[in-house]
């Protein structure tokens, strides 16, 4: 599905001694199938943007398109449509309450009044596409699980209605690197096996340039900077005006190729870990001509 923001703006607290300009004209198209990675500070707009897309705030001024459906200041989200934005939010394991996981998992399609039977079969099938054994879990009650395992159950409850765009506010935020690596690679695997359209709202640099092959980044309610990873990246004074900073991978590559001469400079497409890791180990099982 593809969004677009036409000149949104979004002022909270309207008209009252605690109005605050939260979004700024914002104009953006995100393709579908696309891995939007948005980076910002705290304060920046980042989750007002995302919380525009299922329904949970309207725009003051401007419109936003999902797929075909139009969202104005007086033209909402249709409750049918809503099904098909998944957002998760920061610590989404907040957010479970049934006294079982099938439970927890099954509220979401119950409520759209989906058949008994495909409810149980979403069910199944979404714990199992986040890495948990349905006959395992299905009757324990999710906080008797690890942190981890909970925020999986959480995301499995959003995978359950089937969302054509899925939406993430810091997804991994309190976790080891273990399970932030284990979280996002699993949605990054749903993202292409289901060719969602994703949007991961990220403090880290390192999980952008992994996974996002398209980077907004926020500052000031606005859209300050956009384009692929490679292209934010090669920006680097500008993310630091903007209290940011590039992957370490990146830094890496601006280290060595300092040290380098011109016709040997690694190239700056060397974001990912593993990318970076394979060219070096490559260029040093080349030997040089004599």
């Amino acid at each position: 599905m593809q969004i677009t923001f036409d000149q949104v703006s979004h002022i909270y607290g309207r008209g009252t001694p605690f109005e605050r300009l939260a979004l700024q004209d914002v104009s953006l198209t995100i393709p579908s199938g696309s891995f939007v990675g948005i980076i910002g500070q705290t304060g920046s707009g980042k989750s007002t943007l995302i919380q525009h897309l299922n329904g949970l705030l309207a725009p003051t001024s401007g419109r936003i398109l999902l797929g075909d459906v139009e969202i104005t200041p007086t033209r909402r989200l249709p409750h049918a449509k809503r099904r098909e934005i998944g957002l998760v939010f920061q610590y989404p394991e907040h957010q479970l309450f049934e006294e079982t996981v099938a439970k927890d998992v099954a509220f979401g399609p119950l409520n759209f009044d989906l058949p008994p039977d495909m409810v149980e079969s979403r069910t199944r099938e979404s714990l199992e596409i986040v890495g948990l054994d349905y006959e395992a879990v299905k009757d324990r009650s999710p906080f008797q699980l690890s942190g981890g395992q909970m925020r999986r159950v959480a995301i499995a409850g959003v995978l359950a209605l089937q969302p054509k765009v899925l939406v993430l506010d810091e997804p991994t935020a309190g976790l080891d690197p273990a399970g932030r690596k284990a979280i996002l690679e699993g949605i990054y695997r749903i993202h292409r096996e289901q060719r969602l359209t994703t949007l991961l709202v990220t403090h880290s640099m390192e999980e952008a340039a992994r996974y996002a092959d398209y980077l907004l980044v926020m500052a000031g309610g606005q859209v300050a900077l956009e384009g692929t990873p490679q292209d934010v990246f090669q920006q680097a004074d500008l993310l630091k005006q903007l209290s940011l900073d590039v992957p370490e991978t990146v830094a890496m590559v601006s280290r060595l190729n300092q040290l380098l001469p011109d016709s040997e400079h690694l190239p700056l497409s060397l974001y990912r870990e593993e990318e970076l890791i394979g060219h070096l180990l490559e260029r040093l099982s080349v030997p040089k001509e004599r």
